[in-house]
């Protein structure tokens, strides 16, 4: 008898026997005829498609878009004979179908438990990384091409680009946010092949992350400080990590420390970064062909063009050419607080990379970058594939063309911990000199913030609505916060004045 290693909702995890991959299994309801032929005519079901997609763009969230669809496909089936066991099954399948694009992979793209699903053509298993019992086979097939070809040519229409054996190549985002990545002959000759990296639809925040293990609540202190900047003085930053590593992850974190009174832009190759919760927010996306036209929306100009759209600041999803030295001018012009995410494993190949073609940012202006967060994934032996903070440092200047560096925190693997070093940290001067306060103003402001944290987990504030809500509280009226903390014995000394 097969060991079970999981079970949840429709989704069986069996233990691989002989070395093999656990198995993935996802399990379907039996359905009677009269559901079956529902399923067959969705379309009709639906009623005016038309209708229903001019409303979709009048919704901007896509938990709102997907909310709308699932309330209208709802009402549309309580005069059918559909079983209520099976009701959400039935919505899920039909959303599925017409409106996201996920065809038989929709049971994988609505399990929250995966980051990949993988396909790699036909009649072979679909693939996925699951985020506790890492690579499965699942028992998903695609036995023909047309169904995986629907999925392919709907994502390639939904981003307004092209796939064909002239550019087997595409590179999209998805309705709820995922990343996918599509190869087709000429490029996989042994057929297409479809990657997609799943993204939570909910992004962790910083408690999130700090029960996780990711980050400490002293680190989540320091660098709430430095993307906040009391308003005045934030800090320019990049997030730097290997592939899978949780950069986008934090930087979705991070942006929940952004005041809601500042503008913020947004530039990526595909989109990924989930600012939902920022009111005035503006993402953009490049691309190298659009089916409107043949113009190169390369990311160097889309982020030129953004220092034209009054931004408050600037934020760069992956840093790779042109668009470096851009990010730069505009921490140069006054954009503080503009950030931005690096494929490099350390602060030092950060700078290498960002000197070196093909993002040739000039050695005088490194230090214009205040920050660097770096982020890598971890194999445990007993949890399997875990990410953390494993070095923070800021840039301290150049001698000649060596740019300066000092950790502030780095990772103590031993203990699983990511430490505060002896390193003096020479941020907290300009933050406190430009926003008009003592160094020591500021290292009272980090301890209170820690505390701050440590009462949010200790409370069980979880919803990322209540924990942006204490963050931006605690910016506008931070004694609001204080009293509470104080009512519930979690302040333990008296902040200092102003």
């Amino acid at each position: 008898m097969p060991n079970i290693l999981d079970s949840y909702g429709n989704v069986t995890i069996v233990e691989g026997e002989g070395g093999q991959l656990p198995s993935y299994i996802s399990a379907a309801p039996e359905l009677n005829d009269a559901e079956k032929k529902v399923l067959l005519d969705a379309r009709s079901l639906v009623g005016n498609y038309k209708e229903i997609k001019s409303h979709l763009e009048q919704i901007h969230s896509s938990t709102g878009k997907e909310d709308f669809l699932r309330n209208h496909i709802k009402e549309k089936l309580k005069d059918k004979p559909v079983s209520p066991e099976n009701l959400e099954y039935i919505i899920s399948t039909v959303l599925d179908d017409l409106f996201l694009g996920h065809g038989r992979i929709g049971p994988l793209m609505r399990d929250e438990r995966l980051e990949e699903i993988m396909v790699n053509g036909i009649n072979v298993p679909v693939f996925v990384v699951h985020r506790r019992h890492g690579m499965c086979q699942t028992n998903i097939v695609f036995e023909r091409l047309e169904p995986l070809n629907d999925i392919i040519h709907w994502l390639a229409h939904y981003v307004g680009r092209e796939i064909n054996e002239q550019a087997p190549l595409l590179d999209a985002h998805m309705p709820d946010g995922s990343r996918a990545n599509v190869a087709i002959p000429p490029a996989a000759p042994y057929g297409p092949a479809l990657t997609i990296r799943k993204f939570k639809k909910t992004p962790y925040n910083v408690l999130d992350l700090i029960a996780l293990g990711s980050i400490s609540t002293e680190l989540a202190a320091f660098l709430w400080v430095c993307v906040e900047g009391f308003g005045l003085s934030p800090v320019d930053l990049v997030v730097a990590g290997g592939a899978g590593s949780g950069k986008t992850t934090l930087m979705n974190a991070l942006a929940m420390f952004i005041p809601k009174t500042e503008r913020v832009v947004t530039v990526e190759d595909t989109l990924e970064l989930n600012f939902e919760f920022i009111e005035n927010w503006v993402p953009m996306e490049a691309s190298t062909t659009t089916l409107v036209s043949l113009n190169h929306l390369s990311m160097g100009s889309l982020l030129k063009n953004s220092l034209r759209m009054r931004p408050d600041r600037v934020i760069v999803g992956e840093v790779r050419g042109e668009e470096a030295e851009t990010l730069f001018v505009a921490m140069d012009i006054g954009l503080d607080g503009s950030m931005g995410t690096i494929h490099a494993n350390n602060a030092r190949e950060t700078t290498i990379r960002l000197m070196d073609a093909p993002m040739n940012v000039p050695v005088r202006m490194i230090p214009l970058l205040n920050l660097i967060v770096v982020c890598n994934r971890i194999y445990d032996r007993k949890r399997g594939m875990i990410r953390r903070v494993t070095q923070v440092s800021e840039v301290s200047g150049i001698e000649g063309d060596l740019v300066q560096l000092g950790d502030i925190f780095t990772y103590d693997i031993t203990n699983d911990l990511i430490k505060r070093t002896d390193y003096p940290i020479i941020l907290t001067e300009k933050i406190a000199k430009e926003c008009g306060i003592t160094k020591k103003r500021i290292n009272t402001e980090l301890l209170i913030r820690e505390k701050v944290l440590q009462y949010l987990l200790v409370k069980g504030v979880k919803e990322n609505d209540d924990v942006i809500r204490y963050f931006q509280l605690y910016h506008t009226d931070p004694k609001l916060i204080l009293s509470e903390m104080k009512a519930s014995n979690q302040l333990n000394f008296i902040p200092p004045q102003e």
